[in-house]
């Protein structure tokens, strides 16, 4: 009893977080349709896979059971069995199918076989308009464009055409699925079967409910030019003797819930070309189907006494040379063909909250209120106490530490204590008048190594921090450094710019040219506080043309000695300490 109960809880939860996956998933894609409806339509049929994998998975892990598939002749080399032992139907892409009603779960095992086929999305049924009422999955089952009747021709004629015109585009890959019969077999629907055949005088079934040829007739009337073959599937249930009604005895709740599914489902498949099928003639059509279904209540009798249906064993030749073999009996499990392909259930509501969680962080607003904040904010500040351990130790550098610090908020507190720390921590600031606290930066000036002089001491460069508008930002000004220029002109000199004093500076001598007379130039520096500097060269009695030729060269090199160096035939005077030289010889 308790493995049933459990067996019961976890296969509903399967089901039902499946079916609202697919449904949310299907809801998700909505919009797509008004950027484009061939877009629209290739996430719909995503969907419809993933619900075909979930009634597939579902029967597999909760109500296992073996699939028998045979067929005739029409279908030969159409039904395979692969090397694991696994079913490959070889259908086409576009047809229509009609099968016989035995139970609630016909149309799941029906959905396997286009699984097998790789239509599992692609296919649509026609229903009756009653099931759209059940919640959640009458949903999905609008949203995956299933044709749904009322029983009412009149009214359902144009809802069935305009579906039929969609799905009438022969690049498309369509499976319709419909039940002739209307609804499954069971006691009331059998006594009116036979007083249905009383009434018209035809000859009633035994083991199934005559079937009704307006829907399917108009069906082959809109699509046979884009379908060439209707399939027929018969389907019968092992453990289902004759006079009894398989619908009482394989219930749901049966096979998902109490897991006693089926030991059997037998499928025996035919194909016929719309081509020979008379559409067109409403009598004509009513009697190939009745006929059609008289072979299908042969084909059920013979298996009540055999357990088997008919199998084609034999082989031909094709006229390209290939040999096509009958399947006779294909026995396996309804089963995916890859454990983990259940996930894309799963994977369209996964993505969306991803996609919430990275751009909008709804999924931590809406589970961290559930954390047991205490305990989260303890951890928080024993995190914080070996962070600032490890800091003081020079484990960490302190960069690092304002990233390990924000992460560590980030993971352990919720947005809006985040936001009001945050905001703490900037009052505080402000508070304290750290954000406020100029910027000094010590800018040393290049000199040689003796020491400045007393009237001239050696300055600092500071940069001044302006408060701007927003504290976030903060502009720098620094003060130019000058760089001193030899003057040419004492109009020019006036005017530059000069740095605080520096210190004792030698010249290197200049290689004199080919007949010129060297060029003295002696500099002459101003006081600091004062803004310009005069100097004045002093050149031989051909000044004006060795002048004139210095211009043109450009200011002579200045390269910083230690010391004074005596220059060939010219005496460097050394000058004394607090003075500065008159003259510098150059040569």
């Amino acid at each position: 009893m308790a493995d049933q109960i459990a067996k019961a809880v976890a296969s509903g939860t399967y089901f039902v977080s499946g079916c609202l996956a697919v449904v949310a998933s299907q809801i998700i894609g909505g919009p797509i349709y008004l950027m484009n409806e061939d877009w629209y339509n290739a996430w719909i049929a995503f969907t419809k896979q993933s619900f075909g994998l979930l009634t597939t998975t579902l029967t597999q892990w909760w109500a296992p059971t073996v699939i028998r598939i045979s067929g005739d002749t029409s279908v030969r080399g159409q039904l395979l069995k692969t090397v694991d032992g696994g079913l490959y139907c070889n259908f086409p892409e576009r047809l229509v199918l009609m099968a016989n009603h035995q139970i609630y779960t016909d149309w799941l095992y029906l959905w396997w076989i286009a699984y097998t086929n790789g239509m599992h999305g692609r296919i649509y049924i026609i229903l009756k308009e009653s099931l759209k009422s059940i919640p959640v999955i009458g949903w999905g089952i609008q949203l995956s464009q299933f044709i749904f009747m009322k029983r009412n021709w009149e009214k359902d004629k144009p809802h069935l055409a305009a579906h039929l015109q969609k799905l009438n585009n022969p690049a498309d890959p369509m499976w319709l699925l419909i039940f002739p019969e209307g609804t499954n077999l069971a006691p009331d629907t059998r006594q009116r079967s036979a007083l249905w055949a009383e009434t018209q005088g035809i000859t009633d079934m035994h083991h199934l409910l005559l079937p009704r040829s307006t829907g399917l007739q108009f069906c082959l009337q809109q699509l046979h030019r884009t379908v060439p073959y209707i399939y027929d599937c018969t389907i019968a249930y092992e453990g289902v003797k004759h006079g009894q009604y398989a619908q009482d005895i394989f219930t749901i709740q049966q096979a998902y819930l109490k897991g006693q599914p089926p030991k059997s489902v037998n499928m025996y498949w035919r194909r016929f070309a719309t081509s020979a099928i008379p559409f067109n003639d409403a009598k004509a059509f009513e009697h190939w189907l009745r006929s059609r279904w008289h072979e299908k209540d042969m084909l059920i009798n013979g298996y009540l006494r055999t357990g088997r249906f008919p199998a084609d064993d034999g082989i031909d030749k094709l006229p390209d040379g290939r040999i096509r073999h009958g399947a006779g009996y294909i026995e396996t499990e309804v089963k995916a063909f890859k454990w983990y392909e259940f996930l894309q259930i799963f994977a369209p509501i996964g993505l969306f909250a991803l996609i919430l969680y990275t751009f909008y962080d709804s999924l931590p607003n809406m589970t961290l209120p559930s954390i047991d904040t205490d305990a989260m904010g303890k951890k928080l500040q024993l995190l914080q106490k070996q962070l600032s351990t490890a800091v003081q130790n020079n484990h960490i550098a302190g960069t690092n530490k304002k990233a390990v610090t924000g992460a560590v908020n980030k993971t352990f507190l919720p947005a809006k204590n985040r936001a009001s720390k945050k905001v703490t921590n900037q009052n505080a600031l402000l508070k304290s008048g750290t954000a406020q606290r100029p910027l000094l930066i010590e800018a040393p000036v290049q000199a040689n190594k003796t020491a400045p002089t007393n009237s001239q001491p050696h300055k600092k460069t500071t940069a001044t921090v302006r408060q701007p508008a927003k504290p976030k930002k903060l502009e720098v000004q620094l003060q130019p450094k000058v760089v001193p220029k030899v003057p040419v002109q004492a109009k020019s000199a006036a005017k530059a710019q000069i740095t605080p004093p520096m210190k004792k500076l030698a010249t290197k001598p200049q290689a004199p040219p080919a007949k010129k007379r060297p060029v003295k130039q002696s500099p002459k520096s101003v006081g600091p506080g004062s803004s310009t500097a005069s100097s004045s060269s002093t050149v031989s009695s051909n000044g004006s043309s060795a002048a004139s030729s210095v211009s043109d060269r450009g200011p002579p090199k200045l390269e910083i000695k230690p010391k004074a160096k005596v220059f060939p035939k010219k005496i460097a005077v050394k000058p004394k300490v607090g003075q500065v030289p008159k003259k510098l010889a150059t040569k």
